[in-house]
């Protein structure tokens, strides 16, 4: 018997926000025939509700857990992690619609293939999983982010969790998806698109009540960007304080994000060195950072953050 454990963020500032969420429960309960007693799959949910004033009801099979602690997308949930005890878990926004088969889907890939542990669905609105599930195949292998991997929707065995252990709750929302695709390539763990799993996401309906123009970028002397970074049109980071700094701690945990990309290619060109000891030695900080400098692509201006960023 399997069980899934599903753990759902959600910020219930209104009822539109609440009546998403049943939507996103509702289709979950009848994607699949739930065989909830004596059967191959069990179901636990759980909602992660970062509202402490939301007073909202839902279904009696979805247990909602309030934490008491500051809301970070990551630290929310490893605290879901503590809470469930499926054999995986899927880790999920509130703003999608699961699809008919999308856990069965999965399944029929982890059963073909035992070594595989970690899963995405696809949303076949987005161009570049459409691309992918136009070559027909059951499922694609890679870490690239929106191709292959999307944070709103993933779904890892739990035992992957014993070799990479807990999320890095310093990524509190933008750049956690990148850290956690980083994280697997650097232990060398396939991350699986599995195309005949689908959701729908609704994309970033809770985002843009809050807005985000308040938070754009005005004093650009205390959060600088390289010439190397501004010439390949990276001044979005401007746009949103937030994005700068999980930017910026992304780049000081893994390395210059260009000379990934090139190890990336290096990889995918030869794959047969997607190996443990291969991989954390070219995705470890200092040997980046050494290859950027011999490249000529180092970041000349490197922004140390501060306790308050």
């Amino acid at each position: 018997m399997t069980k899934l454990s599903v753990i759902i963020l959600s910020y219930a500032i209104d009822e539109e926000v609440y009546r998403m969420n049943c939507r996103a429960i509702e289709s979950l309960f009848s994607s699949e025939n739930w065989r909830l007693e004596n059967g191959d799959w069990t179901l636990e949910v759980l909602l992660m509700e970062s509202n402490r004033e939301a007073k909202y009801a839902y279904d009696s099979r979805v247990r909602v857990l309030v934490p008491e602690e500051k809301f970070g997308f990551h630290r929310f949930f490893n605290i879901g992690l503590e809470q469930t005890s499926g054999d995986f878990v899927a880790f999920c926004n509130n703003d999608i619609v699961f699809l008919p088969g999308w856990w069965s889907a999965i399944m029929k890939v982890k059963k073909e293939h035992p070594r595989f542990m970690c899963f995405s669905p696809v949303d076949s609105s987005y161009p570049m999983m459409a691309e992918e599930i136009a070559t027909g195949k059951e499922y694609t292998i890679g870490w690239e982010n929106k191709r292959h991997f999307a944070a709103w929707c993933f779904v890892w065995e739990r035992k992957v969790f014993k070799t990479i252990g807990l999320f890095d709750e310093t990524f509190d929302f933008y750049s956690a998806d990148d850290d956690e695709l980083q994280t697997l390539h650097y232990y060398a763990i396939p991350n699986v698109l599995a195309t005949g799993s689908e959701v729908k996401h609704l994309s970033q309906v809770v985002t843009k009540k809050v807005g985000i123009n308040k938070y754009a970028v005005t004093d650009k002397e205390r959060y600088p960007l390289s010439e190397y970074e501004i010439k390949r049109g990276w001044t979005w980071l401007w746009d949103d304080v937030r994005f700068y700094v999980a930017y910026q701690r992304e780049k000081a945990k893994w390395g210059n994000h260009w000379m990934r990309k090139r190890v990336d290619n290096f990889l995918l060109r030869h794959s047969w060195l997607n190996i443990t000891p291969v991989t954390k030695f070219l995705y470890n900080r200092r040997v980046n950072l050494f290859l950027a400098k011999i490249t000529g692509i180092s970041d000349p201006n490197p922004v140390i953050l501060t306790k308050n960023d």
